[in-house]
């Protein structure tokens, strides 16, 4: 058993000699009396004195014990194995003091956070002695020491600690390891090498920990402030819109919450996006998530900013109950169909383009607008507005035309290829050369060999759980039974590919449907000649478009979550104009560099920056006007405030490596409760003190 504090111990001591002295001063001293039966006195005398020895022992022993007992809780005992990394100890020492500053570090009860008493144990190891080096790192996103190696100037780590907060970032748990080990490695050979992490070690950050990196003789010390209690957080985790917000038309509002505590709660959430406001309620299991949902019509267009805010809601981290969000409301769509075929044509583009912008009813105008382009007159210009590009028979396309349509895959846009003729075949093969490795496409298309003539094919297998086939349902095998294909390209499956890109396949086991990722773009391929199949007199034929320019439109419309701390690298679309028409701006009080810049690329206008700022909305204008948004964010890992077990972080994760975890927290202490009953044993001997002087005078 070690001790916290080890000053009341040398107190304690020095104090247990006060009843050996009082009992020595106050002593009874012999008195002569004049009497004559001196023999029965002296039997007397000598019972009474006997009695009183016995109690003046106990008497002293209890004085005695009871200073020992009040010395030793007030050094609060500390019982299991001892410290690795010894704040007292002397030597040449290396220290690194590893500070978690992410956003669950904020969580706290009784209006104290976590991070304040991550603070003051940071700072015990700090304190001076000879021979210590030490440096801080504080830990989020990213890490960055106070200096770049351990160093003597302690009071300059102490300033830093005064001046640290938490940040709304998640823990980039093994990039801070990484560091830590540069530093140990930096060190003198004879220095002992220690690393004391102070965090909540919450398990989603901590259940991937590497200590690999550190030299081997490291000794590596673990200050938990997490919570003694279950963590009773609930959470906004996701908010946004299923698919494309098309205005006039409805979306469904999705907003994700999660509940991280032992007891299921109802919630109830409400979400502002420019001028509208609407209300999601519904229950959410313990220690799970639920997604509300509600069908909304969106009428202006343009980009559009709000926030979720969940209602009543008292819990341990308020900050991640409430997340910004923005949406690019669009007009009604427009594609671009590229055939060399001409409008009137009953041709394979006729069919499609039909199937693109279907007529529900005579008196009903068109919601999506097709225009036509001759492989020509395909150029940036005419290619900026259309939300979807479909090429149907366009003939041998140009490199520069090729080049064109992978930037713009890679930039988002959604390219649909209807592959009939051999000539398609080199156009695939061209697109993936001008793409590079952001096109892998799961199979290698190639013209059908001489004599082999491609006639009477069917759908052998489907994937009927992903869209387009899902629109059928239950009905896909009648729905799809009887049609027949012929023509197109051969295919060949390519090693390394993504084999759940491959959507459809014919008897012949070519490829029927593939779409596949490129950049933040999808390209989908569909193995068909319409003039030589029964596809597009089918009912099938207009459902299966739609639901496949659905998924192409809406994959293109999604974009990866902006969190805050870490890097932002994205193109904007080609309509928002030149970087020098363009100006960013952020939430109020953030620094430019937390805001970006803008950079002209080959690929278009790229918004960049290291780390992102806190949690708000930033965006791209134009004259007033925004062009592109992003939406910064608290990572939603950071709200499960639940600890990982310390067994674990001692066992299986240390790699071998000898690691002490104490854990300061009320009724957590290694060591348990021994303070408490060193104190309740010092009142007893107290009590039996006082019982012993009465009883004696009775």
């Amino acid at each position: 058993m070690s001790f916290l504090h080890l000053w009341p111990i040398y107190v304690g001591v020095g104090a247990a000699a006060l009843p050996l002295a009082v009992h020595w001063l106050t002593r009874p001293r012999p008195a002569r009396l004049p009497i004559s039966t001196l023999r029965f006195v002296r039997e007397v005398v000598n019972q009474r004195r006997a009695r009183n020895r016995l109690r003046d022992f106990l008497v002293l022993l209890a004085r005695t014990a009871a200073i020992l007992l009040l010395a030793a809780a007030i050094a609060r005992p500390i019982g299991g194995e001892r410290a690795l990394a010894e704040r007292e100890s002397a030597g040449s020492t290396s220290r690194v003091i590893l500070l978690d500053v992410s956003q669950s570090m904020a969580a706290g009860s009784h209006g104290v956070q976590n991070f304040e008493r991550a603070r003051s144990r940071a700072a015990e190891y700090l304190a001076y002695r000879p021979g210590l080096r030490a440096n801080l790192i504080q830990a989020g996103a990213g890490a960055r020491g106070v200096f770049d190696s351990p160093s003597v100037n302690l009071s300059a780590l102490h300033n830093e600690l005064a001046a640290s907060r938490v940040r709304p970032e998640r823990l980039n748990l093994n990039a801070a390891i990484s560091a830590a080990a540069a530093e140990l490695a930096g060190t003198p050979a004879d220095a002992r090498r220690e690393l004391v992490v102070v965090s909540d070690f919450q398990r989603s950050n901590w259940t991937g920990v590497d200590f690999s990196a550190l030299p081997e003789d490291t000794h590596i010390e673990m200050e938990s402030v997490a919570l003694a209690d279950a963590a009773d957080n609930l959470a906004v985790l996701r908010v946004g819109c299923q698919g494309r917000a098309v205005a006039g038309q409805e979306v469904r509002l999705e907003v994700e919450v999660g509940n991280f505590s032992p007891n299921a709660r109802p919630v109830e959430v409400e979400v502002t996006l420019g001028d509208s406001a609407y209300r999601l309620q519904g229950p959410c299991p313990a220690q799970s998530t639920t997604t509300l949902s509600q069908e909304i019509v969106l009428q202006s267009v343009g980009w559009q900013s709000g926030e979720a805010r969940l209602v009543g809601v008292e819990d341990q981290l308020a900050a991640d109950n409430v997340r910004s969000w923005v949406l690019e409301v669009r007009p009604p769509p427009t594609y671009a169909l590229v055939t060399r075929q001409a409008p009137n044509e009953a041709g394979s583009s006729f069919y499609v383009e039909r199937a693109l912008a279907p007529v529900l009813r005579p008196d009903q105008p068109r919601q999506i607008r097709v225009v036509r382009l001759l492989p020509s007159a395909m150029d940036d210009e005419s290619l900026a507005g259309a939300e979807l590009i479909v090429l149907d028979r366009p003939g041998k396309l140009g490199a520069e035309a090729l080049r064109r349509l992978s930037n713009l895959l890679r930039r988002g846009r959604a390219l649909l290829y209807f592959a009939a003729e051999p000539v398609d075949a080199v156009n695939l093969q061209g697109l993936g050369d001008a793409a590079g490795t952001n096109l892998q496409m799961p199979v290698r298309f190639a013209p059908p060999t001489v004599g082999h003539a491609r006639r009477n094919l069917f759908l052998a297998s489907m994937r009927s759980d992903q869209s387009p086939f899902t629109v059928f349902g239950d009905e896909l095998a009648s729905a799809v039974g009887s049609l027949r294909f012929a023509g197109g390209l051969t295919s060949q499956r390519q090693d390394g590919a993504l084999a759940e890109d491959l959507l459809a396949s014919y008897s012949d086991q070519s490829a029927a449907i593939v779409i596949t990722a490129s950049g933040a773009g999808t390209l989908a391929v569909w193995n068909v000649d319409l003039e030589k199949s029964n596809l597009a007199s089918s009912p099938a034929f207009v459902p299966l478009v739609g639901e496949l320019t659905e998924r192409l439109l809406g994959r293109a419309r999604i974009r990866a979550a902006v969190f805050s701390g870490e890097p932002l690298a994205t193109y904007l679309s080609p309509e928002a104009g030149s970087r020098a028409e363009l100006t960013l701006s952020g939430p109020p009080g953030v620094s430019p560099a937390a805001i970006g810049e803008l950079v002209d690329e080959r690929l278009g206008v790229l918004w960049r920056t290291p780390h992102v700022g806190p949690p708000g909305i930033y965006k791209a204008l134009r004259g007033g006007t925004t062009q592109f948004a992003v939406a910064s964010e608290i990572p939603p890992e950071e709200s499960d405030l639940r600890p990982l077990a310390p067994g674990l972080l001692k066992g299986r994760l240390s790699g071998g490596r000898p690691i002490h975890f104490h854990q300061d927290a009320p009724g957590t202490e290694e060591g348990g409760d021994w303070w408490t009953w060193l104190v309740v044993g010092c009142v007893a001997c107290l009590l039996v003190e006082l019982v012993l002087l009465r009883g004696s005078r009775a």
